[in-house]
This record gives structure tokens, sequence and C-alpha cells, in this order.
């Protein structure tokens, strides 16, 4: 016990928290299978590593903030919404983030935007892709607070920083100048090398409804729609079938 205490001392002191957790098991495995030094050793060292990519996927998925559990694997394809199993593959891959594309979901109110929005960046985010999640009022809430206390420049660099950021129900209401302003100098100092997952019951040509200035509102419209993967869902809504389903439908996603 003497060595062990030793061992667990050094994995401590060199931050090994993974291979210390495996420790007992593994050295049980060792003895029982009668393992090879380099395979115990292997086996000790890819335990490590498992342990390190888990912690990062944790400390994305708590930085990120969604607002509901979501994941593509538990998309419901019951209802027609005009996603196909084929999108979400493509989706799954990650292969727009490395393209700087954005996705645009788009649809009536009900239809699952956000759970698929969510279900995206959850999968980015076991990915090891960064991802910060904002409904659009809030943020605009959260940069007239920022604005405020005189933190307004270091949070449009924490904006700037993750892989992608996820804006939720664009559109609720229109923007103030100085609103649409801070809007667009989010995605403008993001630039075209990082993406934005947006979701909105307007479509593109009536954003003019919620930023009326017309200069703002195409370089906006042209840094998110221009480069974007278009999802335009549809079909019957949650609320509606919950209320065919009978009130016993308690699981079912909102939207």
């Amino acid at each position: 016990m003497e060595i062990l205490d030793q061992t667990n001392g050094l994995l401590d002191g060199l931050r090994l928290s993974g291979a210390k957790a495996a420790l007992k098991v593994r050295l049980k495995q060792a003895q029982d299978d009668q393992l090879s030094y380099e395979t115990f050793l292997n086996t000790l060292l890819h335990d490590e590593k498992e342990h390190r990519k888990n912690a990062r996927v944790a400390r994305l998925l708590k930085k990120a903030a969604f607002r509901q559990n979501a994941s593509l694997e538990g998309f419901d394809y019951s209802m027609p919404r005009g996603v196909s199993k084929q999108v979400v593959a493509n989706l799954a891959t990650g292969r727009f983030v490395l393209e700087g594309s954005n996705i645009l979901i788009s649809g009536p109110t009900g239809v699952g935007k956000s759970y698929m929005a969510t279900a995206i960046g959850n999968h980015l985010c076991r990915l090891g892709r960064s991802v910060v999640f904002f409904r659009m009022n809030a943020l605009i809430e959260k940069i007239h607070l920022e604005r405020a206390k005189g933190n307004y420049l270091n949070l449009i660099k924490r904006l700037t920083n993750p892989d992608v950021i996820i804006i939720d129900d664009f559109g609720i209401k229109p923007l103030e100048p100085s609103e649409y302003q801070d809007f667009y100098d989010i995605i403008d100092e993001r630039g075209e090398e990082k993406s934005i997952i947006l979701t909105t019951q307007l479509p593109p040509e009536n954003w003019n409804e919620i930023i009326p200035d017309p200069i703002t509102c195409e370089a906006v419209t042209d840094r998110i729609v221009s480069q974007s993967i278009k999802i335009q869902m549809a079909g019957q809504t949650y609320r509606q079938k919950r209320q065919k389903a009978g009130s016993g439908l308690t699981n079912i996603e909102p939207v």
C-alpha cells in the first residue's frame, strides 16, 4: 500500500486525476489478465486521455449555457418538419464550422427550431468546439447591462472568441438603433471564419421589420444569410402534438 500511496501522490502532483481514478481497477485487471507492462501503461494513459476529454466537454457544455437538454440523436423524425436525416448527418460532422458557414433555422413557432439549434450546439461541444447560446432578447439585455457596467468591450471579446454563437428567436421584436448596431458589431467582429447559428420566424426578406435601417439590415442579412446552410422547418407544432396525444404525454421537448 505504501507504493500505491506514493504512486497516487505522484499522479496528484502531475495532475493525472484520470489515471489515479482508474489505477486500482487497472492494477487488478493487469493481475487477473496478466497484462504486460506496456499494455498496462497504455491502458492507464488512455484512461487519463478519456478523463480529460470528458472534463473538457463538461466545461464546454457549462459555458455554452444551453436552456434545454437536446441532442441530434434525440431529434424526433416522427413528424414531417422538413429536416432530413441526411441534413442532420452532415451537420453532425461539424464541417460547417471549419468552413465558417452559418446555419439559418427558420419556421413558425413550436416546430423545434430551438431544439435543433441546441442539439447542434450540444454535439459541437462533444466534438471539442466552443459554443455560446443566447436568446436574442437576453443578448440585448446582457449588452445593456455590460455597457452600463463599463464592460461592453470585454463582452464583445467574449462573444467573438467561441467557435460558434447560437442566437435563438431573432426577430421577436424590433430593435432600437443602438441595439441593431450592437448586434452588427458582434457578427462583424466574429468575421467570416466563425459560425453563427440563428433561429427565427421571419424570412430574411422581412428582416427590415426588425432592423429598419436599410444599410445595417443589408449588412446583417448578407453576413448571416449569404454563407449559410438554410433549414426551413414546418409541420405540426409540439403543442398540437401534445393536444392530440392527450395529457399523458410529458416528455416531448418544447421549441
